[in-house]
């Protein structure tokens, strides 16, 4: 066996077992990633179920004081009604959430502009102090 070719195999050898790290250290983290995800998820449901409690609790609550004001069929009516606003609510939410995904600005249209206008104070903060101050004294001054 030659130098080089023992070397090929000395390198391969070194290659498998960074390899065999590698592979083992991903498996580490995507277990890692898999339990902070049940643990979110878990959170979450106990959070969904304690929000259903708390309108649970805020509807019984509309409805012992709807009651005597508007009999047992306004109270109820009441009820629905307060649901049926919550509904809407939750799809006009869900609504706008699924149009601003649609919608995919320029990249950089507010970014840029927010920049420029950092650097061009931060280039001249002289006159930008002296530009805070000014308007400070003529709004100041219409009270």
């Amino acid at each position: 066996m030659s130098g080089s070719a023992a070397a090929n195999d000395v390198v391969k050898i070194a290659l498998a077992v960074l390899q065999a790290g590698a592979v083992r250290d991903a498996r580490q983290s995507m277990q890692q990633s898999i339990k902070a995800l049940a643990r979110i998820a878990l959170l979450q449901i106990v959070a969904a179920l304690c929000i259903f409690a708390a309108f649970g609790c805020a509807m019984g609550a509309l409805l012992i004081y709807a009651r005597p004001l508007l009999g047992g069929a306004g109270a109820l009516l009441v009820g629905a009604g307060v649901f049926a606003v919550i509904a809407l609510a939750a799809f006009g939410l869900a609504w706008r959430a699924k149009r601003t995904r649609r919608r995919s600005p320029a990249v950089g249209a507010e970014g840029d502009t927010a920049f420029a206008a950092a650097s061009l104070v931060k280039q001249h903060t002289g006159m930008a102090l002296a530009a805070a101050v000014l308007a400070g004294v003529f709004l100041g001054g219409a009270r």
